[in-house]
């Protein structure tokens, strides 16, 4: 069941941020950089926004949706959902009107008030009713919701962008459009109340206390990933956030995607080993997930060091491409090592449910990345920045592993490890000796020459093992 399911919400779960991915790169071929900053700010505020508006709902839906069979409990959650997104709705509209205010560059107040209120409203129904779908098991929902904000904003933007002015609120129109359109074709496969009723006081308030301690969970988390970008509007301007934004916001989605390969399947799998008292298998599960998790973010980390600048040259627009080239392999590093702790050490915390050591691991994570990035933005600029966010987070990754082990006896891989960084540096050895150049022949020669050489030194390694675990499943 688990596998099957898996496969149905694997589409969406690979074409959203493969769009995203998509998108950072097609905008800078429109957008100028201040506008690329505007845009960078309302997209991470809204990120916000959602958590303190809807998200802590979301969690609960997720929780403790009742079955279709429950009609009367299915009925005060509906009646109850009504008047909690019809609030946010009007939360979204307020924090709108102090963003459109506080944005910087010459926006019109009523019009971008307009605007964002209709990003950030569309944006956070896509999100709860996702979650929702996750809940019912109902898959084309879910995709749909998933998928038609970031894959039809990929069109409309490009559409809105060619034929109006180029500039950030256009593009968050055609965001909300896009978003709208997936919610009118979702919200009827999700058995809807249509009528506005009184809530349920008892249901709100579990509510409140299920999803308040992961709102903040979930906050520390959101400072964790985006504190830098206010960091650098504030030192540096929207400019030079915009020029930032693109080979950081790159090497991130590099790494989440790299991640989101291996790790979707991971965390229920161990929560139901857990459930059923088999906490050896539980964390047997969680150390191969931790293998795979470091096979699949090392050697793409690495790759990305020295077919990064053939990439950037390609895809990205002139404007862009030098700040970008500086920045993409450190991103994808600061981002590779935030999600190996986030997959791992930082999952198991939440399966033990260890809240309090995973708020001080993000606490710990915010003020080291903060310190290291202000300091090195102050030294070197932008690129001093995403260091001092590499450095932070290897060691936050550091201190979670450390703790997952000595607290509560998390084993990490490391004789693994020890044969994917083997494979990795003979990848890398064969990546500095060819010639690749800066077109797409190059970049096509190295990655696919990568692939090889990792694939055939990992089955060289791990060919004994692998050999072992099939025999004794034939067994």
């Amino acid at each position: 069941m688990l596998i099957r399911h898996t496969l149905k919400y694997l589409p969406a779960q690979l074409l959203s941020p493969l769009a995203q991915l998509v998108a950072v790169v097609l905008w800078t071929h429109w957008l100028a950089p201040a506008e690329m900053g505007v845009f960078t700010l309302v997209t991470v505020t809204q990120e916000i926004a959602y958590l303190g508006c809807l998200g802590w709902f979301a969690v609960y839906a997720l929780r403790y949706l009742p079955p279709v069979a429950d009609r009367a409990g299915l009925a005060r959650y509906l009646a109850t959902e009504n008047v909690v997104v019809l609030a946010s709705v009007l939360a979204s509209v307020l924090v709108a009107a102090v963003a459109a205010w506080a944005l910087p560059g010459p926006l019109p107040f009523w019009r971008g008030a307009a605007v964002l209120a209709a990003f950030l409203a569309t944006k956070a129904m896509n999100a709860h009713y996702a979650e929702r779908a996750r809940a019912q098991s109902a898959f084309l929902a879910y995709s749909l919701l998933q998928v038609a904000g970031p894959l039809g904003a990929l069109g409309l933007g490009w559409l809105a962008l060619r034929w109006c002015e180029p500039t950030a609120l256009v593009l968050l129109g055609a965001y909300a459009a896009a978003q709208g359109l997936g919610c009118v074709l979702a919200l009827p496969g999700l058995g809807m109340r249509w009528r506005l009723t009184r809530p349920d006081r008892v249901l709100l308030r579990s509510a409140i206390v299920f999803g308040g301690p992961v709102l903040l969970l979930s906050v520390l988390g959101w400072v964790a990933e985006n504190y830098i970008r206010y960091l650098v509007q504030w030192h540096s301007g929207a400019a030079a956030l915009g020029l930032m934004i693109v080979g950081w916001s790159l090497g991130r989605r590099c790494a989440a995607v790299a991640a989101m390969v291996v790790t979707t399947a991971s965390f229920p799998l161990a929560a139901r080993l857990l459930n059923e008292g088999r906490r050896d298998d539980a964390m047997a599960s969680l150390e191969l997930n931790a293998t795979l998790m470091l096979a699949v973010l090392l050697p793409v980390t690495a790759a990305l060091q020295i077919l990064g600048p053939a990439l950037v040259a390609l895809t990205v627009a002139p404007a862009y491409q030098q700040v970008t080239g500086e920045l993409l392999g450190l991103s994808i590093l600061a981002g590779s090592a935030r999600n190996l702790h986030m997959h791992t050490a930082d999952q198991f915390m939440v399966l033990e449910r260890r809240f309090g050591l995973l708020a001080k691991v993000s606490g710990v994570e915010i003020v080291l990345c903060a310190l290291a990035s202000l300091a090195g933005l102050q030294l070197a600029g932008l690129r001093g920045a995403v260091i001092g966010q590499a450095l932070g987070s290897l060691a936050t990754l550091a201190l979670s592993l450390h703790w997952a082990h000595t607290r509560l006896g998390f084993r990490w891989p490391w004789r693994e490890s020890a044969r994917i960084a083997a494979a990795t540096a003979l990848m890398l050895l064969l990546l500095r000796t060819l010639p690749i150049g800066r077109d797409a022949s190059g970049l096509l020669l190295g990655m696919l020459a990568g692939a090889a050489a990792y694939a055939a030194a990992c089955a060289l390694l791990f060919g004994p093992s692998l050999h072992g675990f099939w025999t004794a499943r034939a067994r």
